[in-house]
């Protein structure tokens, strides 16, 4: 809902980051959408003339958003965030370039725009993500799309959610996270499957 409410304000979805003049990424979608998520006054304390991590951002990092971490695991001073983009020039997120609905092609249905992960370790202000070319296509491999639960969900561009089996093709996967590729992605092919509510799951196995 907070991307769907930015792009309404914006006309396109956030970046993945927002690049220095070197082409450095210096600020992460997740602070972005912080005005979107009832978090208006963390906003204003964010100062975007400096990296998130330069000292005044940091002093921020414990107030991470009960959002950006698993349903049940978020507490105070927690800074790792559980929800990521996949950023490549294929993807929602290009990179320091926007993209709007018209360019999803592939229908918003069938697009994924943020997916769950258990092993990146990435801070919540850090513009970091998963990389197309390079993250697993390994259900719930720590390296790509994983979770604390059996089957990773993902959000789709249409608000939609999904949980992938294990049995998911790795080329499905490369074809819901593409805006344009032209794939024909059906959900009664199986390995991905509609999720009513992302906290009824099995928690995955020790």
């Amino acid at each position: 809902m907070a991307v769907a409410n930015y792009h309404d304000g914006h006309g396109h979805y956030p970046p993945a980051y927002v690049a220095d003049a070197q082409g450095r990424p210096t600020h992460s979608w997740r602070v972005l959408l912080l005005p979107y998520l009832e978090q208006e006054a963390l906003y204003k304390d964010y100062d975007p003339s400096e990296p998130w991590n330069a000292p005044n951002n940091r002093r921020l990092a414990p107030r991470m958003p009960r959002a950006y971490a698993f349903h049940g695991e978020h507490r105070p001073g927690l800074t790792t965030t559980n929800y990521l983009a996949v950023v490549g020039p294929e993807t929602v997120w290009p990179g320091a370039t926007t993209r709007c609905s018209k360019d999803v092609t592939d229908g918003l249905s069938s697009t994924i725009l943020i997916v769950e992960n258990r092993g990146a370790g990435a801070h919540w202000m850090e513009p970091r993500d998963l990389s197309f070319t390079a993250m697993s296509y390994r259900v719930n491999d720590p390296a790509g799309i994983s979770s604390k639960y059996q089957d990773p969900a993902v959000a789709m561009l249409d608000g939609g959610l999904h949980r992938l089996r294990k049995d998911l093709p790795a080329s499905t996967l490369r074809a819901l996270l593409t805006v344009s590729g032209g794939e024909e992605v059906r959900e009664d092919a199986g390995g991905w499957v509609l999720l009513p509510d992302g906290r009824q799951r099995e928690p995955a196995e020790p």
